[in-house]
C-alpha cells in the first residue's frame, strides 16, 4: 500500500507539471527591458544634416550598426512586463553617403514639431556662499549654550541670492 502511494503521487505530480506553461501563481517575475529607450523627446531632436556623432550623442550608442549596411542604424527597444505581454518598438536611423542624416524608418510615430504642445519650465537659481567656518566639537558646545565670544555661524537672506525666471518654450521650427 505504502508502494502505491509513492508511485501515484509521483505519477501526479509528474502530470502537474506539464500543466504548468511558465506562469506559476503567486510568483513574482521582474520587468525586463532591453535596448534603447528613445522617446519622442530624443526623436524631436534629430534634424535632416545631422553627423553620426551628433545623431549618436541625441539617441545614444545603436543597438545595431549592420556591416552590410554602414549606413543604416537601428535601435531596438523591448520591454516585457513580469506578468504581462512584450513591448516591441523599432527605430531605424538611415545615413547618406556623406554620413549625414537623411531619414527615420521603424515603427515609432513621429510627431511634427509644430504639432507639439508648448511647455512652460520655472528655473530656479540659488547661490549658497561656500566659506563657512569650522569649528571643533568644544566650540561648538561653547556656542550652544552661549558662552562663547563668537556667535554662531548663519547665512542671513542677504547672503543667500535666488534667482527665479519663467521660460516659455516654443518648438524650433526652423529646419
Amino acid at each position: 500500500m505504502k508502494t502505491f502511494l509513492i508511485y501515484t503521487f509521483s505519477v501526479l505530480i509528474i502530470l502537474l507539471s506539464g500543466c504548468n506553461k511558465d506562469k506559476i501563481p503567486g510568483v513574482y517575475r521582474i520587468d525586463i527591458q532591453q535596448g534603447n529607450a528613445v522617446n519622442q523627446d530624443m526623436i524631436n531632436k534629430l534634424k535632416p544634416g545631422m553627423t553620426k556623432n551628433q545623431v549618436a550623442y541625441v539617441l545614444g550608442t545603436p543597438l545595431i550598426i549592420d556591416t552590410f549596411h554602414p549606413n543604416r542604424w537601428d535601435y531596438i527597444y523591448s520591454f516585457h512586463p513580469g506578468n504581462g505581454q512584450r513591448e516591441q518598438r523599432t527605430l531605424t536611423v538611415y545615413f547618406t553617403d556623406e554620413e549625414k542624416l537623411s531619414h527615420l524608418g521603424g515603427d515609432t510615430r513621429t510627431v511634427a514639431r509644430e504639432d507639439l504642445p508648448k511647455t512652460e519650465r520655472k528655473d530656479t537659481n540659488v547661490v549658497v556662499p561656500l566659506d563657512e567656518k569650522e569649528t571643533g566639537i568644544f566650540k561648538d558646545l561653547l556656542n550652544s549654550v552661549g558662552l562663547s565670544d563668537d556667535e554662531p555661524d548663519t547665512i542671513s537672506s542677504d547672503e543667500t541670492k535666488t534667482e527665479t525666471k519663467t521660460v516659455t518654450e516654443e518648438p524650433d521650427t526652423t529646419e
